[in-house]
């Protein structure tokens, strides 16, 4: 496809960064790397490690759910709440015990969570990736600084 015909190519090229550098050294277009670069995760092995921490997540609550490791988990809502709100069918004592399992939920799903890097899913494959875009910069040079200016 040949270049248009204003030179918006060529001036693209010459317009392109070059960091300073021996001569003969390949500079056109160069972004140095990070420092280190990070471990990147295959993706199966990422979702199959979230779905393993979510299981295990699973399992602990049904165990403590059912009563199977026990009532201790239970032991600082009993501390919290008045003998008042002991009778079985008064509204304080349901919101109070039903609050207490969504807080206790939450730290299971916190824990597991973040066993299973389920943060690193959804920055990786959530709405925060679809909203990325390619990272550039299209700001004209000044024009002292322009080298298609001379």
């Amino acid at each position: 496809m040949p270049p248009p015909p204003d030179g918006s190519a060529f001036l693209a090229w010459l317009r392109t960064a070059r960091p300073e550098t021996l001569p003969g050294i390949w500079r056109f277009g160069h972004r140095p790397r990070p420092e280190e670069e990070p471990e990147r995760i295959p993706g199966r092995q990422l979702f199959s490690g979230a779905l393993i921490a979510f299981l295990v997540g699973w399992l602990i609550w049904s165990l403590l759910w059912n009563g199977y490791l026990g009532g201790w988990w239970l032991l600082p809502l009993y501390a919290m709440i008045p003998d008042s709100w002991a009778e079985p069918h008064s509204f304080a004592s349901v919101v109070v015990v039903y609050a207490y399992y969504i807080l206790v939920a939450g730290i299971i799903m916190v824990g597991v969570g973040r066993l299973g890097r389920w943060g690193e899913i959804w920055r990786r494959y959530g709405p925060p990736a679809w909203r990325r875009g390619p990272a550039r910069d299209e700001r004209p040079p000044a024009p002292e600084e322009d080298p298609a200016a001379w």
